[in-house]
């Protein structure tokens, strides 16, 4: 290993911290918004216009 291996990698853990992440659970325990809730929202918003 060499003095510019451990530089660079000083350099990639500088540049790559960790962080935290929150993550939305549903109530059915999958990741928000499920399946279910995607159709339920999309029929929500769908436009709804009379035949001609």
């Amino acid at each position: 290993m060499s003095r510019q291996d451990l530089d660079d990698a000083d350099d990639i853990l500088f540049a790559h911290p960790p962080r935290k992440v929150t993550r939305w659970l549903c109530g059915c325990g999958e990741d928000w918004p499920c399946p279910d809730v995607r159709f339920a929202q999309l029929v929500r918003h769908a436009s709804v216009r009379p035949a001609p």
